[in-house]
């Protein structure tokens, strides 16, 4: 059976007080090869905001919990997911309890 992933941080998936403060789909994720159990990577990545460059370089550090999974626990998420925002980043916005949508997702070295 096929089911999708995103990559979390660990200490966002172990403290269920703490909300993704930082969200972001890679488009390059998604287009990863399934694993051998069938699982594919969403191209999510959800990250509390805080982390050091080293937490973020740290393989251990990151988890891969399942979308649907993620989407349930926080639906402000789930709502990004569905709206289609494929390609985008987001930071949390606390006070208006929801995410703002702060431009395309680019990563250093791209053009």
């Amino acid at each position: 059976m096929s089911y999708l992933i995103a990559f979390a941080s660990r200490r966002l998936v172990e403290d269920e007080s703490l909300t993704p403060g930082y969200v972001y789909h890679d488009p390059e994720d998604a287009t990863l090869p399934p694993a051998a159990d069938g699982r594919r990577a969403s191209g999510w990545n959800l990250l509390v905001g805080d982390e050091t460059d080293e937490q973020l370089a740290d393989a251990g550090e990151l988890l891969m919990p399942d979308l649907e999974w993620l989407v349930e626990r926080y639906p402000a998420f789930g709502k990004i997911v569905s709206s289609g925002s494929e390609g985008r980043q987001f930071e949390w916005d606390a006070d208006a309890g929801r995410y703002t949508d702060v431009g395309p997702s680019t990563f250093p070295g791209e053009d």
